[in-house]
């Protein structure tokens, strides 16, 4: 289902009435305090250009993120877990909703994925074999920390994998409390037409392209194993985030949602039509992180800010 307008307007007039009483901007209202610095799509991708150009092969892992002895300050908060999209990294990818989670009070970690740990090198082989590696992490992860749930937040292929990971395994289920999918294609990209023209005579087999491009494609045996049945698994919530600005994830909006009970399909210009999110950019909208944050913790209730943001 989709999240109601009422409910969202809700939101946005609770921040409006915050800016008449206190003078400051929706934004502002927002903003928590922030120990731990944000940037901009724009500043990740220049960020690591200047690095790449001084010979560095890893970026940063974004500030806040993978904190030693982190204990939450958000009531009955359990660990989050990113998890970067194609010819991703973490700092790439969340280098402004890690730290603005933990700049919330909640205990955030990041890992790369899927061949490389190099600055945009993840996310780029078979996609069985990265489910294999993310499902090991993850155990690893929840047995260092001593978690018994944990919330996964993937953008791009990182929600796809978040997705199947849940479902293919049910020792992965088992740690599960939500599943969030930032832009991601649950039913494959380019549509079932092309899809299927792809599926001709081997043509998909054929592409010189890397192996999780291939199977991210619709009708691919990677995805249709995920959407063979429910993709949702009883007693975890999911939750799906797509930008109307996106060319990969929102082919007539619904390549990223999942029509099943317990599932809050949500488009981004429903909440705030203002914002100008592409397909990166859409995790690094202040909008995208205020509805994430009032998922993940429901002890207080954030005002959403809408505006124009990166268009990435």
């Amino acid at each position: 289902m989709r999240i109601s307008r009422t409910c969202l307007r809700l939101s946005l007039g609770l921040a409006a009435v915050t800016t008449l009483l206190t003078g400051t901007s929706m934004a502002e209202a927002f903003a928590e305090p922030s120990p731990y610095p944000t940037a901009t799509w724009e500043e990740v991708q220049a960020n690591e250009k200047q690095w790449a150009q001084e010979g560095k092969v890893e970026a940063p892992t974004p500030p806040g993120v993978n904190r030693d002895n982190c204990t939450p300050t958000v009531p009955g908060a359990v660990p989050v877990v990113l998890l970067h999209g194609f010819a991703g990294d973490p700092y790439r990818a969340w280098g402004f909703l890690g730290p603005t989670l933990a700049n919330a009070g909640l205990c955030v970690y990041a890992f790369s994925y899927g061949g490389s740990t190099a600055m945009q090198g993840g996310g780029n082989g078979p996609l069985t074999a990265s489910a294999v590696e993310i499902k090991q992490k993850l155990t690893e992860l929840a047995a260092r920390l001593g978690a018994s749930k944990l919330d996964l937040i993937g953008h791009s292929e990182g929600g796809i994998m978040a997705q199947y990971v849940v479902k293919s395994d049910p020792s992965i289920a088992g740690l599960a409390r939500s599943v969030t999918a930032i832009s991601s294609p649950t039913r494959g990209t380019l549509g079932d037409i092309a899809a299927s023209l792809l599926n001709i005579g081997n043509l998909r087999d054929q592409l010189p392209l890397p192996p999780a491009v291939k199977d991210l494609m619709g009708g691919s045996s990677f995805m249709r194993e995920l959407n063979s049945g429910p993709v949702a698994v009883p007693g975890i919530t999911y939750t799906t985030l797509v930008s109307e600005h996106d060319p990969v994830a929102a082919l007539g909006q619904n390549q990223a949602t999942i029509n099943e009970p317990g599932v809050d399909n949500v488009v981004l210009q429903d909440v705030c039509p203002a914002s100008k999110a592409g397909h990166n950019g859409t995790p690094f909208s202040p909008t995208t992180a205020a509805i994430i944050l009032n998922a993940l913790d429901r002890s207080v209730v954030r005002p959403i800010p809408c505006q124009e943001d990166s268009t990435g």
